[in-house]
């Protein structure tokens, strides 16, 4: 019996938890793993890594993250004392974007301030870990893995919003607090941030290098993309977070990265610390077929029409294409990914391995007398993907074409809206409320106004409601959409033509004279609005009890899986599913074979800009000078001892989006490069960790500082940096 329990262990150890160099580790798990470290070359501590008692690495660590939401999109890292950082450029590409004009088109040319003076006001904010607390106890007293789950989620809710009271009111409000679930809820850490709101765009090189290679080129390997933007942190007098000001002065941090310009050699230990989002790699098998044989075609399906409605018009005109930019960047690198995905669940057979796991898992549960605890786990999930499958596509389609129809997108906005001019009788309350949504939404118009191109927006709603009467089970479906598409015969052209006559959400003018004299009836009659309004309503109210009861149910599959999992392999560390926290990812330097026959270097070098190089193409265009420097090989000290400049590398290391713009670090704690990509070949590892194949990409550091040096001649901020030669 003993030798089939060994069994089960081995074959989940090689399905379903960590191998080779798989693991985006929470800093909490730090020692255990510290032995690991070493014997791959780490010359560092644990506590040189993550301490709350003295600076560290992950000081010089940044969460990006959204003004307004605080949401996190994106890591960056700290190189200097002056709080000089870098990121991605595709992580800083809506800051440029944003800052960009017709007559002064940063993005396209790029740009490098000469001085303080010139750096331009960024508008995203930076979150600095302070440090991290396990919370589980006083988010789980009392309550058991398989409580019955409304009671237990009411009760973990309740202990949730009490605790994050208590640990911000002890550090007087001064953090930003978050407390995360871990393992499917099955353990919660408290994360405090502290959060930096004057932000400053430093430099970025032009587009055609920081976005080299384009569309073609994104996910793939072998890459020449120079991709980093620069800012800079300012605090108030007393190095602490502060709003916009002329008195504010660079923010000196606790840590800051050395840059080697060593280079690195097969084998080398590479390190990463940043912000990884959302991995699922303990998706059910049948969650694995629902995403790869529906969710994610229809999510390509979409955005690849989309794109193409853009492509249209920004390829005619360099204006519409700076205005549509940021948009585009957004929605192609995840088009991409999903499509990739699809191939990939596919292609390495993850269906049949989960499913294996899981008859392995029931067997376990049988033999230990397990099913009072874990046996309804099986049947929750089946019947959580049955009403996926069911209802599931009415969502994502909500999900992705809401947000990229800008009327529809504007227009359900005013759900909420539409409550308060319906409230009888209109007290003083209201009335405030009222005020406060039309001045927050008249000083937002104009700036959604100023990226809304009609003949783009007119073929995307076509577009969209095409597929929502034609792909979406009409039984589902609001009525009020049915009854327009029936009413012009679907002609969806003839249809969006109608709603841009009739509705105010196209037309800046119109909507401003709404907003200053409200009405009820106004907004009900606005055809887009009736859209947007029948859309929204259904999913909150009629499908909301059928989406809770189905996230219920996978809510307390996930918990029971995860937990029984860890029961199953008593003393074995176990890296929790990516959720938007610190992680360290730890592997090497390797190249790899992405089939027979194809064996990748792991690093490229200008060889491969100057091969690639198209002038005039939309993805393999560069700057002549760029260009002229390479045939020159004029790379000073950047050069490798061959005379040739390394662009982009390979590891092992295990990151995913989020991840975009994190330092990877040599075994002394020096900046080697900074990660921006993952390889086509794993490109499902949001799913599953495929260590013969799995490899991140990133920016050599010495193609970064050649750029700033050589071609863009800011070698002025290098003196600021601690260069490792």
């Amino acid at each position: 019996m003993k030798k089939i329990y060994i069994l089960i262990i081995c074959l989940f150890a090689t399905v379903l938890s960590s191998k080779a160099d798989e693991g985006m580790w929470p800093l909490t798990l730090l020692k255990q793993l510290e032995n690991d470290m070493q014997a791959k070359g780490l010359k560092l501590t644990a506590e040189d890594i993550y301490s709350i008692n003295q600076s560290c690495v992950k000081d010089g660590v940044l969460r990006l993250m959204q003004r307004g939401s605080n949401r996190m999109f994106c890591t960056g890292e700290i190189i200097s004392n002056e709080g000089l950082f870098l990121s991605n450029h595709h992580c800083g590409y809506g800051a440029i974007q944003e800052l960009s004009t017709p007559e002064d088109n940063i993005l396209k040319n790029g740009f490098f301030a000469k001085d303080r003076a010139s750096e331009r006001k960024a508008s995203f904010n930076i979150g600095i870990l302070v440090r991290v607390e396990e919370v589980t106890d006083m988010v789980l007293t009392g309550i058991n893995v398989n409580d019955e789950e409304v009671a237990r989620g009411k009760a973990v809710n309740a202990q949730l919003t009490k605790a994050k009271e208590e640990l911000m009111t002890r550090d007087g409000k001064k953090y930003l607090v978050e407390i995360i679930p871990f393992y499917n809820g099955n353990k919660f850490l408290a994360m405090y941030y502290e959060v930096f709101r004057d932000i400053r765009l430093v430099g970025a090189p032009p587009e055609n290098v920081g976005k080299f290679g384009g569309e073609t080129d994104n996910w793939m390997w072998p890459r020449h993309t120079c991709d980093f933007s620069m800012f800079r942190i300012y605090a108030d007098k007393d190095n602490k977070p502060a709003d916009f000001s002329a008195d504010n002065k660079p923010f000196t941090p606790k840590h800051f990265f050395p840059i080697s310009l060593k280079g690195t050699q097969p084998g080398d230990f590479a390190m990463i610390l940043g912000y990884p989002g959302r991995t699922s790699r303990y998706t059910y098998s049948d969650g694995i077929n629902y995403y790869s044989n529906k969710e994610r075609p229809a999510r390509v399906k979409i955005r690849r029409a989309v794109l193409d409605i853009y492509e249209e018009s920004m390829h005619a005109d360099p204006n519409i294409k700076l205005m549509y930019a940021d948009k585009y960047a957004g929605l192609s690198n995840y088009w991409k990914k999903f499509m990739g995905e699809v191939d990939g669940l596919k292609n390495l057979k993850l269906y049949e391995r989960r499913s294996a796991a899981e008859k392995e898992m029931i067997t376990w549960i049988d033999a230990n007398q397990k099913a009072p605890v874990y046996a309804e786990t099986f049947t929750l999930y089946k019947d959580a993907y049955k009403g996926l499958n069911q209802f599931g596509l009415l969502q994502t389609y909500y999900g992705e074409i809401f947000p990229n129809s800008q009327p529809l997108s504007l227009a359900s906005g005013f759900v909420s809206f539409e409550k308060l001019l319906s409230t009888e009788p209109q007290d003083e309350l209201t009335n405030k409320k009222i005020a406060e949504f039309t001045a927050a939404n008249l000083k937002a118009v104009p700036e959604i106004f100023k990226e809304f191109y009609t003949p783009i927006e007119k073929k995307v709603l076509a577009k969209v409601l095409q597929y929502l009467y034609e792909d979406i089970d009409h039984g589902q479906l609001p009525k009020e959409i049915i009854d327009l598409v029936d009413k012009v015969k679907k002609d969806y052209t003839k249809l969006a033509e109608t709603l841009f006559k009739k509705s105010m959400f196209v037309d800046q003018s119109k909507l401003d004279k709404f907003l200053n004299s409200p009405s009820l009836k106004g907004l009900k009659k606005d055809p887009i609005y009736i859209i947007a309004s029948a859309y929204a309503k259904k999913m909150s109210e009629e499908m909301k009890p059928v989406y809770a009861e189905i996230n219920d149910k996978l809510g307390r599959a996930n918990r029971l899986f995860q937990s029984a999992m860890i029961e199953m392999q008593a003393g074995k560390t176990f890296n929790p599913d990516a959720n938007g926290t610190m992680r360290l990812t730890y592997g090497t330097v390797q190249n790899y074979e992405a089939r027979d026959a194809v064996l990748y270097k792991e690093y490229t070098t200008d060889r491969g800009v100057v091969e690639k190089y198209q002038p005039g193409d939309i993805e393999f265009d560069a700057p002549a000078k760029l260009i002229e420097l390479m045939q020159k090989k004029d790379f000073g000290q950047y050069a490798d001892a061959q005379g040739n400049l390394h662009t982009c590398f390979l590891t092992t290391n295990d990151i995913t989006g989020g991840n975009s713009g994190s330092p990877v670090i040599n075994g002394n704690g020096e900046l080697i490069g900074t990660a921006f990509d993952g390889n086509w070949e794993a490109i499902s590892s949001d799913f599953a960790f495929e260590p013969a194949l799995q490899r991140t990409i990133s920016l050599d550091i010495r193609y970064t500082l050649f750029i700033l040096d050589k071609y863009a001649g800011a070698g002025y901020l290098l003196n600021e940096m601690k260069i490792i030669k």
